[in-house]
C-alpha cells in the first residue's frame, strides 16, 4: 500500500539506516532495555491503573478496541473485535512504551509491553512485543510496529504517535487497551537509585564483551548504573535480543517488587515525581498513580509472569524504507494462546 498523506522525508534516512540489514539493525538496539525498564518503573506504581477512589473496575475507560477492518473482518458496523478472551471487571490493560527519541526527531517505539493486571486475583501478566513485529498500519501497509509511533508523530505530534501504537497493539493482540504510559530513555538510573538499588536473580550468567559486563548466575544487588548496563546487554547471549528481554524481565520484576514493598509505599509520591519527569505521554494522573499503586502493595515476584509472542524472523519489503528488511512475523494462533493464558491469571 502506498502512503499518500504522510510526509516521511523527515525520518526516512533514519529508518533506512536502522532497518536495512540485521547487522546494522542490532547496532541500533542498544537502548531497547532502557525503555522496558523505565516502563516497568511506572508499572510499579500503576498496576491498579483503573482502581482509584470513587471508581469501580467496570468503569475503566477504553482508549482503543480492536478494529474489525484491521483484523480483516468484512463487517464493521460495531467497530469492535471479538476478543479471544472474555472481558473481566477486575482486569485492566496498560500499554507501556519506551521511545528512542533524539531531540525533536520523531522516535521509534523500541520497547512495547502490554501489562494486564487483575485486581481480583492480584496476578499480573506482562506481554513483550518485539519492535520488529510486522503489522499493518493505515496509509502505510505492512511495516514494523516500532514505526507506528513515528508515523503518528509525523501526523500529529507525541499524542498521535502514542495512539497509533495503541491501535497497532490492540489490533495485533485483539484486546482492549485502557491506559498507556509513554516514556523516553532518561531517568532510569535515578529510579533504581531512588529505591536504594535492586536485587536481581539471574538464572544464567551474563558475559557481554562489548560492555565488559560479567555477572554470574545468582543474586546481585545492582545500582542504577549497573542495572542500566545489564538491560542493554544483548551480545554474546545465546538467544540474542530475546535473551536480553528475559533478563530485562528479571530486573523489572525486582523493580516492581521493591517499589511496592510495604516499606516503600510512603515513598511512592516521591518516586512518582522522579519518574514523571521523564514521562512523555499518559492518560493517567499522578493522583491515580499514587492511589492505584497502593492496590498492589506487597505484591511478590511470583505474581508477575512474563510472556513473549511466538513467531519467526523473515525478510520482506518495507514500504517506508523502500528496501527489504528484517521482520518478526507473529504466529497468529500462537499469539491468541498467549493472550488466553495471560488473561486466565
Amino acid at each position: 500500500m502506498v502512503h499518500n498523506h504522510i510526509n516521511f522525508s523527515i525520518c526516512l534516512a533514519k529508518l533506512k539506516t536502522s532497518d536495512i540489514g540485521w547487522g546494522e539493525h542490532i547496532l541500533k538496539l542498544n537502548k531497547l532495555g532502557l525503555g522496558i525498564l523505565l516502563s516497568f518503573g511506572m508499572l510499579g506504581i500503576s498496576l491498579g491503573a483503573f482502581y482509584w477512589k470513587g471508581q469501580t473496575h467496570d468503569q475503566a475507560m477504553v482508549v482503543y478496541q480492536p478494529s474489525e477492518v484491521a483484523l480483516g473482518n468484512e463487517e464493521e458496523e460495531k467497530g469492535k473485535s471479538e476478543s479471544p478472551v472474555p472481558k473481566e471487571k477486575g482486569r485492566v490493560n496498560i500499554l507501556l512504551l519506551g521511545i528512542d527519541n533524539k531531540g525533536d526527531e520523531p522516535g521509534r517505539a523500541d520497547s512495547i509491553i502490554l501489562v494486564s493486571a487483575n485486581s481480583d486475583t492480584h496476578q499480573i501478566s506482562a506481554i513483550s512485543i518485539p519492535r520488529d513485529t510486522r503489522v499493518s498500519l493505515p496509509e502505510v501497509g505492512l511495516t514494523k510496529i516500532t514505526h507506528a509511533n513515528v508515523v503518528g508523530e509525523l501526523k500529529g505530534g507525541i499524542d498521535e504517535g502514542t495512539l497509533e501504537t495503541v491501535k497497532a497493539v490492540s489490533n495485533l493482540l485483539e484486546v482492549d487497551i485502557n491506559y498507556y504510559l509513554k516514556i523516553n530513555f532518561k531517568g532510569f538510573e535515578k529510579v533504581v537509585d531512588a529505591i536504594g538499588g535492586i536485587d536481581v536473580s539471574l538464572p544464567s550468567s551474563v558475559n557481554d564483551r562489548r560492555s565488559n559486563l560479567h555477572l554470574s548466575a545468582g543474586e546481585h544487588h545492582l545500582s542504577g548504573e549497573e542495572a542500566l548496563v545489564l538491560v542493554q546487554a544483548r551480545y554474546d547471549l545465546p538467544d540474542g535480543d530475546f535473551g536480553r528481554q528475559q533478563n530485562q524481565f528479571y530486573v523489572v520484576q525486582s523493580l516492581a517488587n521493591q517499589m511496592l514493598a510495604p516499606s516503600n509505599i510512603p515513598e511512592l509520591p516521591k518516586l512518582i515525581t522522579t519518574i514523571r519527569q521523564d514521562l512523555l505521554d499518559t492518560n493517567m494522573s499522578i493522583y491515580e498513580m499514587v492511589t492505584l499503586g497502593v492496590e498492589f502493595k506487597g505484591i511478590d515476584k511470583e505474581a508477575m509472569k512474563y510472556y513473549q509472542l511466538p513467531g519467526k524472523g523473515i525478510s520482506a519489503l518495507d514500504p517506508l524504507v523502500g528496501a527489504v528488511v528484517y521482520y518478526y512475523e507473529p504466529n497468529k494462533d500462537g499469539v491468541k494462546k498467549v493472550i488466553q493464558e495471560a488473561f486466565e491469571r
